[in-house]
C-alpha cells in the first residue's frame, strides 16, 4: 500500500457548458467536489460518493481527466484523480458542515477564482477539456 493520499475530485458541466466549483466553510476557498478515496473503493466510486455527499448530485457517467501528483499543504505526496462528467441527476444541496456556497462558472472564469491550495492544478485540465475526454 502506498503512502501517498488518494484523492478523487470531479469535474461536474452542466447542461448550459458551465462548471461546478464549491467554496470550502473553513478555508473560505475554491473547491471542486472530491475527497480523499476510501480503500474499499476505486476513484470513480468515490467521484460519485464526494459529489452525492457534497452537493447532493447523482452521477451517471464518469470519464478519466488525469492523475495530478502533487505536495500538500502538510508536506504529504499526493496522487489527484481528476474525473469529469455531464450526466447527473439532482438539486445541488450543499453539505453545509464542509461548504458555504456554490457557484457555475465557465473555464475562462474558473481561471481567475480564489483556488484553495490544492485544487488550482485543475485548471488545464478544465480549460482544455475536449483533450482530455474520449466521446
Amino acid at each position: 500500500m502506498t503512502d501517498k493520499i488518494q484523492v478523487a475530485k470531479i469535474i461536474i458541466q452542466n447542461s448550459e457548458g458551465l462548471f461546478l466549483a464549491v467554496k470550502e466553510r473553513e478555508s473560505r476557498q475554491w473547491e471542486l467536489p472530491g475527497g480523499k478515496i476510501k480503500e474499499c473503493e476505486n476513484r470513480f466510486q468515490a467521484s460519485k460518493r464526494e459529489a452525492e455527499e457534497e452537493v447532493n448530485l447523482e452521477i451517471d457517467d464518469l470519464n478519466d481527466v488525469v492523475r495530478v501528483e502533487v505536495e500538500s499543504e502538510a508536506s504529504k505526496a499526493v496522487n489527484c484523480w481528476i474525473t469529469f462528467s455531464d450526466s447527473f441527476e439532482g438539486e445541488i444541496k450543499l453539505d453545509e458542515s464542509e461548504l458555504e456556497s456554490y457557484r457555475w462558472v465557465s473555464a475562462e472564469e474558473y481561471l481567475s477564482m480564489d483556488w484553495h491550495a490544492d485544487a488550482g492544478y485543475a485548471a488545464p485540465a478544465l480549460r482544455f477539456l475536449e483533450n482530455y475526454i474520449d466521446d
